[in-house]
């Protein structure tokens, strides 16, 4: 048995010898220690600068960082080069970091901060073990709650890799291999204005606004797919905004709109769709409309009879003794727009309940985080076995 004191907290669990305490201990010690850096989308400096000190105290090679900000180390050599991507910025929202019951509380425990550390934990493992069978390049990147500038920034690198795992909640026992796309858009709605007295003669523009999400939400409705709601095209307001330039009725209003993009559209279809939609209504509402995309990213579904499929399932079974579970996810990630622009195998893998992710209960077992490490290993070197030959 193996005991773990942090905090006033013990953490007790099976481990074969005293070096595999050891080797627990960093591992959590080193989560641990990220969860107290905050580090929101545009403010990953601090975490940076920590898993920069924290690669060269762990023997990685090359480490740097790129101009976006992302933190790149290597270990081992050879052709064939496996790289692990986990993104170092979270969501805002300060949660308060604690061991409680076996848990680790802390805004990023879930999404995806034990995902990144497991990486650099894996990775350090096999530093001895691979030799010249290939390297390892762990990636911990910025703004993947954002705009995705870091992974952006990654694939401008030019970094010569033959497959990539990607860190995000997967749950231990599961590999995720499809994400929808998401649209962010704006879309504004201009009328007249008038005293509020004369509010049947002049149109209000936050109500204008309003009919006009409901003309985008039966769009979504109408594309509403019998196979479930990852096939299904959907949509949430996510901001609205109003003015009143006269002082009277509001003749301004600002609707910020996500739409989720099932595999079976691009994102072109759904602008076009929604364009569509969008100046209809702004015929029925009687109001000047105007629409723009802030963003996007295409759905992504990669294969799963890859060799990195293959190896992640054996190293799923073999440490959790279950069959590794395919999954898809709603949300999006950065495999979406690597696998898109890359034509190599890729997958995503990470502990934690995916649930949790932006929530204030955000937490990671202790034991699916050491186990998560366990997968990483086995995958990365029954991968380099059979390449090396």
């Amino acid at each position: 048995m193996w005991d773990l004191r942090r905090g006033g907290e013990t953490f007790s669990g099976e481990v074969t010898s005293a070096g595999e305490a050891m080797k627990a201990d960093e591992a959590l010690n080193m989560l641990y220690e990220m969860l107290q850096i905050y580090s929101p989308s545009g403010k990953e400096d601090e975490i940076a600068s920590y898993l920069e000190e924290r690669l060269y105290d762990l023997d990685f090679v090359n480490v740097r960082r790129d101009k976006a900000g992302n933190v790149y180390g290597e270990v081992g050599s050879g052709e064939y080069t496996i790289l692990l991507c986990g993104h170092m910025d979270t969501v805002p929202g300060y949660l308060p970091v604690k061991w409680e019951d076996d848990k680790i509380y802390g805004r990023g425990a879930v999404d995806a901060k034990s995902s990144l550390a497991a990486m650099i934990s894996a990775a350090k493992q096999l530093k001895s073990k691979i030799h010249n069978k290939g390297k390892i390049i762990v990636a911990g990147v910025v703004d993947e709650e954002g705009r995705a500038r870091g992974i952006r920034q990654l694939i401008r690198e030019g970094l010569s890799v033959n497959c990539a795992i990607f860190g995000e909640p997967s749950g231990v026992g599961n590999i995720t291999f499809a994400y929808k796309g998401r649209i962010l858009l704006t879309v504004k709605c201009r009328t007249k204005s008038g005293h509020v007295g004369a509010q049947h003669i002049y149109n209000n523009a936050i109500e204008a606004a309003f009919n006009l999400w409901m003309y985008i939400r039966d769009l979504c409705d109408q594309h509403r797919s019998p196979n479930g709601i990852f096939y299904s095209l959907t949509s949430s307001i996510i901001g609205i905004k109003s003015w009143r330039s006269m002082g009277g009725l509001p003749d301004r209003c600002r609707i910020n709109v996500d739409l989720r993009v099932p595999p079976k559209f691009t994102s072109k279809d759904v602008i076009m769709l929604v364009k569509g939609a969008v100046e209809k209504a702004a015929d029925d509402l009687n109001a000047e409309v105007s629409l723009r995309v802030l963003d996007r990213v295409e759905p992504f579904v990669a294969r799963r009879d890859t060799l990195l499929m293959k190896s992640l399932s054996k190293a799923i079974l073999e440490v959790t003794g279950r069959e590794a579970r395919f999954i898809r996810k709603t949300g999006t990630g950065d495999m979406n727009i690597f696998g898109s622009k890359m034509n190599i195998p890729v997958a995503t893998y990470g502990p934690g309940n995916g649930r949790l992710s932006h929530t204030e209960y955000e937490y990671i077992d202790v034991s699916e985080y050491l186990m998560s490490i366990q997968v990483y290993e086995r995958a990365i070197e029954k991968i380099l076995c059979l390449t090396s030959n």
